[in-house]
């Protein structure tokens, strides 16, 4: 299995890792910023479309009842980074779940004729369409971090900036 892409996430749940989360993701930073193991690559069913080929990182919480903390999300830049490095990708090569739910539906407004979003990617961009991936669309994984709100694309680049230093900066 060749990984790809690595993919951001949150649980949506608490700031620590149920078992259940345990079997969604590859590692799961808790809200203390400690790394929990997950599953393999290729066992989790994460985003929908691409798991074979994606490393899956997920912040535990995130949603208004349990935000996730400066401690944790600065732990998944620099975690994040180290995995990209350890697969030979680059920063280019992470995207939030909630970019990759925006690319598949731009695909889809595409094959329906309709106007989408041009300045960014759609997913056939990077990956071959599969029906699994119209799963992901409609995901907000990541668009509330502690410093920034907002679209999947802002708060996607915005981490991608952030891997970027820990990348350059880090061994």
């Amino acid at each position: 299995m060749t990984i790809k892409y690595v993919i951001g996430h949150w649980t949506a749940g608490r700031l620590l890792p149920s078992a259940y989360d345990k079997t969604c993701y590859q590692l799961l930073i808790d809200g203390n910023g400690s790394v929990h193991s997950g599953e393999f690559p290729g066992r989790t069913s994460s985003t929908g479309g691409m798991n074979s080929i994606t490393y899956n990182i997920a912040c535990c919480g995130g949603l208004l009842m349990y935000p996730l903390t400066r401690k944790q999300i600065e732990k998944f830049y620099k975690i994040c980074a180290e995995k990209l490095k350890n697969f030979n990708l680059t920063p280019e090569d992470f995207y939030t779940h909630a970019e990759i739910g925006e690319m598949c539906r731009g695909q889809r407004l595409k094959l329906q004729g309709k106007p989408y979003d041009k300045a960014h990617k759609i997913i056939t961009d990077i990956v071959p369409y599969n029906t699994y991936l119209y799963q992901n669309i409609g995901k907000i994984d990541l668009t509330r971090l502690p410093d920034l709100c907002g679209s999947a694309f802002d708060t996607g680049n915005f981490i991608r900036h952030k891997i970027k230093w820990y990348f350059q900066n880090y061994r």
